[in-house]
C-alpha cells in the first residue's frame, strides 16, 4: 500500500463517448504489461440481440460481468442490470482488502452520484490510500466532486495525461504485478456509454 500525504485520485472527464473505453482499458493493460499492478474493472461493450449490450471486465483474470439487460427490440425502460453490478463489486473489495498499485473503476455514474452502485466500495479503496483512477462523464462531475472532497484531478481523455498524472505518484510496482491472463484483450474494447 501506499503511503501519500492524501489520496491519490484521478477522474478523466469524459466529455462525449469517443473511445474512452478503449482509451482507459488500453493505459491500464499497459500499465499491466510493465510490470504495475493495476486492478479494478473496465467497461466493454458489445453487440447484443437488440442493440448494445455492455459487460464489465475485471483486469485480474479477464472475468465478465454482464450489466445490461435484453428487455427486447421496443423496451424504452433502463437496461441496467443492478444485480450484475453487485455481482462486479467483489472485485474492487477485493483490491482494498488486497491493495493495488492503481485501482482503476470503470465509471463514477448516475448510481455512485446517488450514493449507490459502487460508491461504498470506491470509498473504502480510496480511505486506504491506494491510487485510484476513474472515468466520469463531465455531467456528474459535480457530483464526482462533492464524492471526493476536492481530492482528485480531473484530466483530459489522452494517453499523455493519464501517463503524466500516474508516474507523478510516488508508487513503485509491486513484486508481484505481472499479469498475463488479460494481455491481447485491448481490441475487445469498444466505445461505451454513460453506463452506471
Amino acid at each position: 500500500m501506499n503511503h501519500l500525504t492524501k489520496p491519490a485520485i484521478a477522474a478523466v472527464v469524459q466529455r462525449d463517448n469517443g473511445g474512452i473505453d478503449d482509451l482507459f482499458a488500453g493505459f491500464a493493460i499497459s500499465l499491466i504489461n510493465r510490470g504495475w499492478r493495476v486492478r479494478g474493472l473496465v467497461q466493454e461493450m458489445h453487440q447484443g440481440q437488440h442493440g448494445c449490450a455492455f459487460s464489465l471486465v475485471d483486469l485480474d483474470d479477464g472475468k465478465l460481468y454482464p450489466i445490461t439487460h435484453d428487455l427486447g427490440q421496443h423496451s424504452t425502460s433502463c437496461r441496467l442490470d443492478t444485480a450484475g453490478i453487485a455481482e462486479a463489486s467483489a472485485v474492487l473489495r477485493r483490491i482494498a482488502e488486497e491493495g493495488a498499485d492503481l485501482a482503476v473503476f470503470n465509471r463514477f455514474s448516475g448510481l455512485e452520484a446517488h450514493g449507490e452502485g459502487f460508491s461504498a466500495e470506491m470509498l473504502e479503496i480510496m480511505s486506504r490510500e491506494i491510487p485510484c483512477l476513474c472515468v466520469v462523464p463531465e455531467k456528474h462531475l459535480a457530483a464526482w466532486r462533492q464524492f471526493t472532497g476536492g481530492l482528485a484531478i480531473e484530466l483530459e481523455g489522452n494517453r499523455a495525461a493519464l501517463e503524466s498524472w500516474f508516474f507523478a505518484t510516488p508508487a513503485q510496482p509491486s513484486a508481484t504485478a505481472v499479469q498475463t491472463t488479460f494481455v491481447g484483450r485491448t481490441k475487445t474494447f469498444h466505445t461505451a456509454g454513460d453506463h452506471a
